[in-house]
């Protein structure tokens, strides 16, 4: 019994080097990001400050592309990962179907519990100065008094990508999916629906979503972890 277990536990620590080694470059830069963004949010920013550096720097060109770049971190994008993830097995689907309800729920859960402004109600009641903030014509603003904290679309994205990025083993695709998700959180600043504070904490939630939600796939799916083990013991 006592060798079962500690067997079981050298496999767990294989897996665990194995994930790291994989994935240092990724989790290496995410960290750096967030380190660089808690340092804005704790000492050089006030609370709509990066939402007014953006305003001071519109242009047509960056509205339509932040637009985009906003779409990328919304449910289609689950949708569309978890038919492509069929063909090379529906464990991975599950895990993309489980992120998304993982995000779902911790998202409103700690949007209930803060009960943050978002930025129109920030700037055109609390500030009373609408004309701050360089609104983007056409652009749906989302007025919520309750609603801000965390950024939702930054929880997704970085939960989606992040959990991308750790099935993948090419170190340029994991890359690619940080930017993407990068993308994503500074879209929802340019575009005046989140603060940093949101979007920060939003990267954080998603990214610990994401390392739950993989683990689990590992640990649920044997033929994945055995495959693992081997690869691990060979290095």
């Amino acid at each position: 019994m006592i060798a079962k277990q500690e067997l079981t536990e050298r496999d767990l620590q294989v897996q665990i080097d194995y994930f790291v080694a994989e994935n240092r470059i990724y989790i290496t830069t995410f960290l750096i990001l967030w380190g660089v963004a808690c340092y804005f949010l704790m000492g050089v920013f006030n609370k709509g400050d990066m939402i007014l550096l953006f305003a001071e720097n519109r242009s047509a060109f960056k509205n339509t592309f932040f637009l985009y770049c906003t779409y990328i971190g919304e449910g289609y994008v689950y949708l569309l990962a978890t038919i492509l993830l069929l063909f090379s097995g529906y464990s991975k689907s599950l895990a993309i179907c489980a992120n998304a309800i993982f995000v779902l729920i911790v998202s409103q859960i700690l949007k209930i519990f803060f009960a943050h402004e978002r930025p129109v109600r920030y700037f055109d009641d609390l500030l009373e100065q609408p004309d701050l903030p360089n609104y983007i014509p056409n652009v749906h603003l989302l007025d919520g008094w309750t609603t801000s904290f965390p950024s939702g679309h930054t929880t997704s994205a970085f939960a989606f990508y992040s959990l991308i990025a750790f099935f993948i083993p090419n170190k340029w695709i994991k890359m690619l999916c940080l930017v993407l998700a990068v993308l994503v959180g500074l879209s929802r600043m340019y575009l005046v629906q989140h603060f940093l504070k949101d979007v920060t904490t939003g990267m954080l939630t998603g990214f610990l979503i994401a390392l739950v939600v993989y683990w689990m796939h590992e640990m649920l799916s044997p033929s994945v972890t055995s495959k693992k083990l081997r690869i691990g013991r060979t290095k």
